[in-house]
């Protein structure tokens, strides 16, 4: 029944990615390029573009959408070697196609339907490759910690992306945008989570999903602070979120809360100068990824950053940390084995 479970979860994730792909790709990528008007073509119409200088938040929900894909197809293989490589391969493949679609400049609602289609088409075939070659194993513990860390910051990541514009937003136009980027940033978050859950399920007792739950209010907390007008606290939300995240990935494991308080520290330190590296590289890739998509660059009162990149990187990285300072001493931590009791009260 567990396999069962993680099947159709991851499956729900990927189509949920296919169709984020898609209508970030063609509806809303469209009008966020500053070349002053789009064309539908699927009705013919011509409308205004809304975007003004800054092209680059439709490109990191395509993104996170495909690392979504990416993370339901790890789930689907049960984070076997040979299943997370084959989706790797096939993630890789969709990103270029990506930036191969946006330099097309593809537009309007049949456009998005058939991608759509496509898009549940990739990851079908990946999921299926990587469910054969993994067929009868299971990864280790290792990862699917960092597979299920990865993806819950990449679920808090989601929650920074934003559009340009100076709030309140007041044109009805940009209020629409604003109004299906919040739907799309949610579908998102709640796919990732759902991701992390499918992953962390095996190791889940009462006790240990308490503390999940804990760990997560945090983050949600953090993600608020980060996210909205709130002067000083918006820096304390920015370092809390995604640390909220990896101990809620790493609370599943037999560990005292004690050993919890150290994996925050260093959480925390690790961050700090990481924070630095990733700004910049993710800046370097997201103004490639402009350039090779063939948009115009942003102001440079702008950084063109790919949150998905240094999302996808910094999860890495916590995961990482969290995971080697909570390593059971001698491996006996017989919950780390996929066969384990789930909910069980501790």
């Amino acid at each position: 029944m567990r396999r069962k479970g993680q099947g159709l979860v991851g499956g729900l994730a990927g189509v949920a990615g296919a169709v984020i792909w898609a209508l970030a790709a063609a509806v809303y990528q469209p009008l966020m390029q500053p070349h002053g008007f789009w064309t539908d073509s699927s009705t013919g119409q011509t409308f205004p573009e809304v975007g003004g200088n800054n092209t680059y938040w439709p490109r990191d929900i395509r993104q996170l959408a495909i690392l979504l894909a990416f993370g339901a197809v790890i789930l689907i293989c049960r984070t076997n070697v040979r299943g997370v490589l084959a989706g790797a391969i096939a993630t890789v493949g969709w990103l270029a196609v990506d930036l191969w679609l946006d330099r097309m400049d593809v537009a309007g609602g049949a456009t998005a339907a058939w991608l759509a289609v496509g898009g549940v088409a990739l990851f079908s075939t990946a999921a299926v490759v990587a469910a054969r070659v993994s067929k009868g194993q299971v990864g280790t513990a290792l990862a699917r910690q960092l597979s299920a860390g990865v993806a819950a910051v990449l679920a808090v990541a989601t929650m920074v992306v934003t559009t340009p514009w100076d709030e309140p937003v007041t044109d009805p136009d940009q209020v629409r945008i604003e109004n299906a980027l919040s739907m799309l940033k949610a579908g998102l978050v709640v796919m990732f989570v759902a991701v992390v859950l499918g992953l962390v399920a095996v190791q889940l007792t009462f006790l240990r999903a308490r503390r999940v739950v804990a760990f997560v209010v945090v983050a949600a907390l953090a993600a608020w602070l980060a996210t909205g007008n709130h002067g000083s606290l918006t820096a304390v939300g920015l370092i809390g979120m995604p640390v909220a995240a990896a101990l809620a990935v790493v609370a599943v494991r037999e560990v005292s809360l004690i050993r919890l308080l150290p994996v925050a520290v260093a959480c925390c330190v690790v961050l700090l100068p990481a924070a630095v590296i990733l700004y910049l590289a993710g800046s370097a890739v997201g103004t490639a990824m402009t350039s090779l998509a063939g948009n115009p660059p942003v102001n440079s009162a702008d950084t063109d950053l790919s949150i998905a990149v240094s999302g996808l990187l910094l999860g890495l990285l916590l995961a990482s940390v969290s995971h080697v300072m909570t390593r059971p001493a001698h491996g006996s931590d017989s919950l780390e084995r996929d066969s384990g009791p789930v909910l069980k009260r501790a």
